[in-house]
């Protein structure tokens, strides 16, 4: 499948801020949040398109770390570059995500990164955390969300970029 990146639009982000993951992967709803749809907007995200099909979107940097963990220790090495990626609901659990991070990873390179990434991950997200182990990534470390919360986040890296994927990487 080919990906195509554009900088988030508002048509784009009123349809992110409105999916809706059933359990365990909840906690990723934005719940049609005011202030996450203007970040998508206003920020470093990028809409993936399958055709005209809104199928994800990655940020990079800082809007990628855990909002109020942005200072962890595990965030420290510059050589690595802070990637998030969400995939609509409906194409998740289809064997999509692979490629999707890849196309992902490529278009970071085609903007001129040529280190490693870095990504955060809610701990009880196994499907995702199976598709970064094959693609090389490996975990570096835990953050807690808060001591009454179940949920751990997972920060994994990998070393060297991931090879390329087919795809267009427009943006």
């Amino acid at each position: 499948m080919d990906y195509i990146f554009e900088k988030v639009d508002h048509s784009s982000a009123l349809q992110i801020v409105a999916w809706d993951y059933p359990a365990p992967y909840d906690l990723y709803n934005l719940h049609h949040s005011e202030v996450a749809r203007d970040r998508l907007v206003s920020g470093p995200y990028f809409a993936s398109f399958s055709g005209s099909d809104l199928v994800g979107f990655v940020c990079f940097g800082k809007a990628a770390r855990l909002s109020g963990k942005k200072d962890n220790p595990l965030y420290a090495a510059s050589e690595f570059l802070d990637i998030g990626l969400g995939m609509h609901p409906a194409w998740c659990g289809k064997g999509y995500g692979e490629g999707f991070v890849r196309a992902g990873l490529l278009f970071a390179q085609n903007r001129g990164w040529n280190e490693g990434f870095r990504l955060t991950v809610a701990a009880n997200n196994i499907r995702a955390r199976k598709v970064y182990t094959r693609l090389g990534f490996r975990e570096i470390g835990q953050i807690p969300w808060d001591s009454s919360s179940a949920w751990d986040f997972l920060v994994m890296t990998l070393d060297t970029p991931a090879p390329g994927s087919r795809g267009s990487t427009a943006g």
